[in-house]
């Protein structure tokens, strides 16, 4: 993999094969997990969009259980969630990161807050 992308740092022209390349590694991580599927009859969960399923699934799960058992706690939770929100979208427009690391860690961060904030909100939707 470092020598396709010092490839295509060298020739610019090729900055279309890392889309190429890109594809064909979500191809196979697609196809790892339906082999794997087929013989276990479960995921690996390796494809991000397995992974985020997984992770919207834990989190419905987790918020709805406690909407159940503490509604107090459920709703300080939601507010910690939209505080979340505002912090990191306040860094990430500050550009107070110190390293390209850390600010992925807080796009990453910030988007599983608004996955949060959503599977909150249709909690109390549906009550």
């Amino acid at each position: 993999m470092r020598g396709i992308d010092a490839t295509i740092d060298d020739d610019p022209t090729l900055a279309g094969c890392a889309a190429m390349v890109e594809a064909d590694i979500r191809n196979r991580l697609a196809h790892d997990e339906l082999a794997f599927y087929s013989l276990h009859k479960t995921f690996l969960f390796k494809h991000p969009i397995l992974k985020q399923d997984l992770q919207e699934g834990e989190a419905l799960r987790a918020l709805s259980e406690l909407r159940q058992s503490n509604p107090a706690a459920f709703i300080s939770e939601v507010a910690n969630i939209a505080q979340n929100i505002r912090r990191y979208e306040s860094l990430l427009r500050k550009e107070k990161f110190k390293s390209d690391e850390e600010r992925k860690s807080w796009e990453g961060n910030l988007s599983r807050a608004k996955m949060r904030r959503k599977i909150a909100e249709s909690i109390i939707a549906k009550s």
